[in-house]
């Protein structure tokens, strides 16, 4: 494996399953309890304020673009998966323990906010 990818743990929207202890700091952290609840609003509050602290983690900008697609914004959406993939290529962990890369999520969710931008 090259040493440009990282492997990073992260509670991501996809396949989420319930995990006690410090994965519930991370789960807020990045807004996935607020978008399992479909209180976007919320988790768009609370990434935009962890997005001030961590303003390159790919956590907070793939569920930030999620919410920002999720509510219409696609032009927004898709900025945030470009500036993903425009960083480095990590290894991310969702909640239910599936392994996808970074760039992976952001070309898939830039695709969907593609396609809803022609709507």
């Amino acid at each position: 494996m090259s040493g440009s990818r990282k492997m990073m743990l992260a509670m991501l929207v996809a396949g989420f399953a319930a995990t006690p202890g410090a994965a519930q700091t991370q789960e807020q952290r990045y807004g996935f309890n607020a978008i399992q609840r479909d209180d976007l609003a919320g988790a768009e509050a609370r990434l935009v304020a962890q997005r001030a602290q961590e303003p390159y983690e790919p956590s907070v900008l793939i569920n930030l673009a999620h919410v920002y697609a999720k509510t219409g914004r696609a032009d927004q959406a898709a900025a945030l998966y470009r500036q993903v993939m425009a960083g480095d290529n990590v290894l991310m962990l969702t909640g239910s323990n599936h392994q996808v890369w970074s760039h992976d999520l952001a070309q898939r969710g830039l695709e969907r906010a593609r396609q809803m931008a022609s709507r």
